[in-house]
């Protein structure tokens, strides 16, 4: 099969994927909702934004954005857009586009977080017009929750249920009287010294530190003017560590997740440190000086797919002789891997934690 052949077959294959079940019940709802005027739509899919697809479809001429907070789902979806030859505008920021939309999508998975799904349907309703339709749907047959939360916003809740779920569609009557904060600040101590860094719904260990970060930051010596790499940065107290106690060398604060790079950034001005950049990024294609040492305190979800992915990027970023570090209770795992140039130094246990260091071979 030749290069455009694979390609188209790709791109096939991709026009045919279904929705997630609970982007499914909201594009069930569309046709309840009798507003031709509609000229801006948002959607936020946990999948690959078909429901935006759906509604260019209903809305010929209208302006759809597709919404997401993590660049690999934002790629994943760009590529299905790509397939479907449409104006669909992929968008991955930290937060819903400020623009005034007249239809608002939010899908909710049953096993979503759920103060990231509050903060997602407060943001839906600021940017909705008055007289504007907010359209969320569950693939929970048993939901009370959501139905909750819409009920809390809107004076009335249209409500429609199938063996899959619920789906919900309201009009905005009126502006919030009180908009509510999911953010957090966190302060810490290093070295003496007390940061603080900031944390919001969708982010690991929103509110906290957890306690591998916490072994990785008293366990790991860093030492002045080494460039140093932190894939999976989250909240970024690790990297900020690392930034205080390397002083001269360049520390990189590596998410896929837009709201980890913001608030990074922001702990960055808070602190006033100078040599960390917080880089959203989720392919492993970074333009980095050569690392001494990486930092990685991998999920532990993805089949394993994310820890292999990390410590790539962290091989590839490395110096000759440079150091991965890598906190984990799947210690096995690791074992069970042949990872090219790297071979393992050390492990140690610490709280229940194993630390692993490879070294890069070479000089």
């Amino acid at each position: 099969m030749t290069d455009s052949a694979d390609e188209l077959s790709n791109h096939s294959q991709l026009s045919r994927l279904p929705a997630l079940p609970s982007e499914e019940l909201a594009i069930g709802a569309f046709p309840s909702i009798m507003d031709p005027s509609v000229k801006t739509c948002l959607v936020m899919s946990p999948g690959r934004g078909q429901a935006a697809f759906e509604l260019e479809r209903r809305y010929p001429g209208a302006r759809v954005i597709s919404w997401y907070v993590d660049s690999h789902r934002s790629s994943k979806a760009s590529a299905m857009a790509q397939s479907q030859s449409t104006r669909v505008e992929i968008v991955c920021s930290a937060d819903l586009p400020e623009v005034v939309v007249d239809l608002v999508v939010l899908p909710v998975l049953k096993n979503g977080e759920a103060e990231m799904n509050r903060d997602l349907l407060q943001q839906s309703y600021q940017r909705l017009r008055i007289g504007g339709h907010l359209v969320a749907a569950v693939n929970s047959p048993q939901d009370q929750w959501l139905l909750a939360q819409m009920q809390a916003l809107f004076a009335k809740v249209h409500c429609q249920q199938t063996e899959a779920g619920w789906s919900y569609v309201a009009k905005k009557k009126s502006e919030l009287k009180k908009v509510r904060s999911f953010a957090a600040e966190i302060e810490f101590r290093a070295d003496g010294r007390l940061l603080k860094t900031f944390s919001r719904p969708s982010m690991f260990a929103h509110r906290s530190i957890d306690n591998a970060a916490r072994v990785m930051m008293r366990e790991v010596v860093i030492p002045e003017g080494a460039n140093v790499l932190e894939m999976g940065c989250g909240n970024g107290a690790v990297a900020l560590a690392a930034a205080l106690r390397s002083r001269t060398g360049q520390v990189y604060a590596v998410d896929c997740n837009a709201r980890s790079i913001q608030c990074v950034e922001s702990a960055v001005a808070a602190n006033e440190i100078t040599n960390l950049t917080a880089i959203l990024n989720h392919d492993g294609e970074l333009d980095v000086l050569p690392c001494d040492i990486a930092l990685l305190n991998p999920p532990y979800y993805g089949n394993f797919a994310i820890s292999e992915h990390f410590i790539q990027t962290a091989s590839n970023c490395l110096r000759p002789g440079g150091d991965v570090w890598v906190v984990t209770k799947q210690t096995d795992k690791y074992e069970d891997q042949n990872w090219p140039n790297l071979y393992c130094d050390s492990v140690k246990t610490v709280q229940g934690y194993d630390l692993i260091c490879y070294r890069k071979s070479g000089n």
